[in-house]
């Protein structure tokens, strides 16, 4: 079994402790017989910014039918009108993370910006599609960090959309590509914040309709290995 390691992957800016944790994950795989060999996803570095131009598009679509009178949550007392139930039951209905992608997508979408963001976002899809495919016609799956920092503590950023979007960065070409892809445990490495090691994911992304593939080379690593077991101690 040949795997790819995406030169766009293993960049500056990573924290060392998920690069310790993905080189030593790596030398496990090779023990087991498996052979790595280096490909470049170029576009890779437009991945967030078409991510968080496409999905909000989408949930922002998607949701429209959630009004309040035939799907959804519904908010009806205190209402005088019709556009009063509508905007209480959005209010109330949907979270803050919700109302940010509704309202991305809904201006993403809007007329003069939609050939300017959403048509140009598509464009770029495509070609992350096609780098990623050809990519997969060489080896079996690609190997990629899950995120580029340990895991951080819940609430920790939610103040901080930006810096949450930006620990997406290698998970969106996969979902992009339409390519399935799964994460496992590969070690812990202690936050730039915090003194508690955390855990650490390595990313394994398969060939369209090929699960198969990745669920057994994760299988595999976790029979050779104890992180899936171990939890931090908080």
């Amino acid at each position: 079994m040949i795997i790819g390691l995406p030169d766009e992957y293993f960049i500056e800016g990573i924290h060392p402790g998920v690069v310790k944790a993905t080189e030593e994950a790596i030398e496990v795989l090779k023990k087991l017989g498996v052979k790595f060999k280096k490909v470049s996803l170029p576009h890779t570095k437009y991945a967030i910014p078409v991510y968080y131009i496409i999905t909000p598009s989408e949930v922002s679509s998607n949701l429209a039918r959630f009004d309040g009178i035939r799907y959804g949550f519904s908010e009806q007392n205190g209402a005088k009108n019709l556009f009063e139930i509508y905007s209480k039951s959005r209010g109330k209905g949907f979270g803050p993370e919700a109302k940010r992608r509704i309202m991305l997508g809904t201006y993403a979408l809007s007329a003069g910006y939609y050939d300017a963001y959403y048509l140009q976002a598509q464009k770029v899809r495509t070609k992350i599609r096609e780098e990623m495919y050809t990519a997969l016609e060489d080896v079996d799956a690609l190997l990629t960090p899950t995120a580029p920092h340990p895991a951080f503590k819940v609430g920790k950023q939610v103040d901080d959309p930006l810096a949450m979007y930006l620990e997406d960065i290698f998970m969106a070409g996969p979902s992009l590509a339409g390519l399935p892809a799964i994460s496992v445990p590969c070690g812990f490495a202690k936050p730039d914040d915090g003194e508690i090691p955390m855990p650490v994911g390595l990313q394994l992304i398969g060939k369209r309709l090929d699960e198969a593939t990745i669920l057994r080379v994760g299988h595999q690593y976790e029979q050779a290995t104890e992180w899936h077991k171990m939890k931090p101690e908080i």
